[in-house]
């Protein structure tokens, strides 16, 4: 299409499944699709095989309405109000995959600021939970012991300045056996009986 290209750019999905990016304040949001515009023939298809539909439609969505405040003007405010919705609409945790695929799409179109936004939007679900909980809202496996993890503490304190670990571990323990009471010790493993 080479460098003086302003149309409509189509690109497609995993699963073959197509969208048109209308013109160049669309598409060159993406560093990755304005260098292959430069090397495609005119009607060709820009195929995005590791996309998944769904991520492909979050990440053009969010393309084409920055493209749309830029055109009308739209305040900073506005846009910003409209990028947090645009964001919680991925925060549920059964919508994390999409969240996560969108932002591997958006940094694969090198989309720096969607980039940017979906990152500070994790760190920011991260910042307000405890290290539990973090592992259980994003599905993962903890496979320390607890003395292992006890051993990392105290090797290295940044780890865990304030103790929340302990006594989130004393709160779980305490709702599981009911009591309200981990054991006796703080944070600790339940004392055996």
């Amino acid at each position: 299409m080479g460098d003086d290209y302003t149309g409509p750019v189509t690109v497609a999905a995993a699963d073959g499944s197509e969208r048109v990016l209308a013109d160049i304040n669309v598409w060159e949001q993406s560093e990755t699709i304005t260098e292959m515009v430069k090397d495609t023939d005119p009607g060709d298809t820009i195929p995005l095989t590791f996309f998944s539909k769904e991520a492909l439609d979050k990440v053009v969505e969010y393309m084409e309405k920055m493209a749309a405040f830029k055109a009308d003007g739209v305040s900073d405010e506005d846009k910003q109000a409209w990028v947090s919705e645009y964001k919680k609409t991925m925060e549920a945790q059964d919508q994390l995959p999409l969240l996560f695929q969108t932002m591997t799409g958006a940094n694969f179109m090198n989309v720096k600021t969607l980039l940017d936004e979906l990152c500070k939007f994790v760190a920011e679900m991260i910042a307000q939970r405890t290290p539990n909980e973090i592992l259980d809202y994003f599905n993962i496996k903890k496979d320390a012991t607890w003395e292992e993890e006890q051993e990392l503490i105290a090797t290295h304190k940044w780890i865990d300045p304030e103790g929340l670990i302990a006594k989130d571990r004393g709160k779980r323990l305490a709702e599981k056996e009911g009591t309200g009471d981990a054991g006796g010790r703080a944070g600790g493993p339940p004392s055996r009986k």
